[in-house]
């Protein structure tokens, strides 16, 4: 059964239907009829109604910005793009098409052009919480922290519960290494919505960085108790565990992040160096081996291979033989063999004396 919304859509796109079809000239109805369609997810549909607007009356900017619209949620970016521009061409004072534009600039990482226009919208517009949003993260990814805590700062003054806004905010504070205002910030995220993961990872980061370990641990904790499905938050933990001397903790938390992405060549070198720790040297040899093969321009894993003598050091003779070496690192390194039945029944060992601190 659809659901009341739906059939009041299609009750809607019913009426506009036969108005088209009653008066085919009928611009606005063309319009309300593109953005039902829209509504109800129809983007082709949309997009066909926005157009036969168009060919009415090619000035109307409304009907561009729909169909830029219909274009991005139909996820055609580059024609959203033009439309949005075509809206503007003929109202250069619409507000939401220059918020669109920095959108996509902004999640294309054009951030010189997200400045641009997000800039415009919030000089036309000073109550737009989303623009300024927009505007301090597109700053925080030029490295522009003050301008960026000033637009962020205006975004949350706008809506005092964005907790985005909020976690930009912190990034901004990191940025400028005031540790103490980005855990502030972070703290007003949690309080305002406590189910979001990266902001106890960032948390766990900033205590990292100021050697607070423990903490960090808990943080980190917190984070893949939120979402335990996501490798990168078991990579963390695991780094938290390592520096704390946490061994069999590190290696328990980043086998569950390679169980989740065996591709995470950083999660093979953190359990290669808590292997090592532990002076379990086959284990760390085999991992320290898997993280040049995902990575191979990884220097710190190529230089413990190299003071246990597993392959020869690079020479200092330029690109070209650095990538001569490089390319032989899979046969430098076989050079060391080691049994996979015995390194397996190790490591089945290993995890079975740890199981109690495999992290919850």
């Amino acid at each position: 059964m659809k659901s009341a919304g739906h059939v009041n859509l299609g009750d809607h796109i019913e009426t506009y239907l036969k108005a088209v079809k009653n008066n085919p000239q009928d611009i606005w109805s063309l319009i309300r009829l593109g953005y039902t369609y829209t509504r109800a997810e129809k983007y082709k549909e949309a997009i066909d109604a926005y157009k036969k607007a168009l060919k009415l009356d090619p000035t109307m900017y409304l009907a561009h910005y729909g169909l830029g619209y219909s274009y991005l949620k139909d996820k055609r970016i580059k024609e959203a793009d033009e439309s949005f521009k075509e809206a503007l061409k003929y109202n250069p004072k619409y507000v939401q098409a220059y918020y669109r534009l920095g959108y996509i600039a902004c999640d294309q990482q054009r951030y010189d052009d997200a400045v641009y226009y997000l800039t415009k919208l919030v000089e036309l517009e000073g109550q737009h919480a989303k623009g300024y949003f927009l505007l301090g993260k597109s700053y925080n990814a030029q490295e522009k922290w003050d301008p960026a805590i000033e637009a962020l700062n205006k975004a949350i003054s706008l809506n005092p519960k964005f907790e985005f806004a909020w976690y930009q905010l912190s990034l901004a504070y990191v940025g400028k290494k005031q540790y103490q205002q980005a855990m502030e910030t972070l703290q007003k995220a949690v309080e305002i919505n406590p189910s979001l993961e990266y902001i106890y990872d960032q948390m766990g980061r900033i205590y990292l960085k100021t050697r607070r370990v423990k903490e960090a641990i808990e943080m980190h904790k917190k984070a893949v108790q939120v979402a335990p499905k996501l490798a990168y938050l078991w990579k963390n933990l695991g780094v938290a565990y390592l520096r704390g001397k946490k061994y069999p903790e590190a290696i328990a938390s980043l086998s569950k992040s390679l169980d989740l992405n065996r591709n995470s060549g950083t999660s093979h070198y953190y359990l290669a160096c808590s292997y090592q720790n532990l002076g379990e040297k086959d284990l760390s040899i085999k991992h320290f081996k898997e993280t040049l093969r995902l990575l191979p321009n990884h220097q710190k894993a190529r230089m413990q291979l190299e003071s246990l003598g597993l392959m020869p050091p690079i020479q200092k003779a330029g690109k070209e033989t650095f990538r001569q070496e490089s390319s032989k690192t899979a046969e430098s390194t076989d050079n060391v063999r080691i049994d996979s039945t015995d390194m397996d029944e190790k490591l089945k060992q290993l995890r079975d004396k740890w199981r109690e601190n495999t992290p919850s």
